[in-house]
């Protein structure tokens, strides 16, 4: 698994981030401990979840 740049993170929909948030996931279970694709899975859904959460200042007042 390969990092998602914060670039392609920025162009995704809300729903395609959730979509990639799910998917990744689900290979948590396939993934070895230590390994490479492990450490990406987990910077991807911290970075994911860092697009996903509310922005401070943009929403109702």
């Amino acid at each position: 698994m390969r990092v998602l740049t914060q670039g392609e993170i920025a162009r995704m929909t809300r729903p395609e981030l959730m979509t990639m948030l799910k998917r990744i996931a689900e290979q948590f279970p396939d993934l070895k401990e230590g390994s490479p694709e492990l450490r990406s899975a987990h910077t991807n859904l911290q970075n994911i979840r860092r697009a996903l959460a509310p922005k401070p200042g943009f929403g109702p007042r």
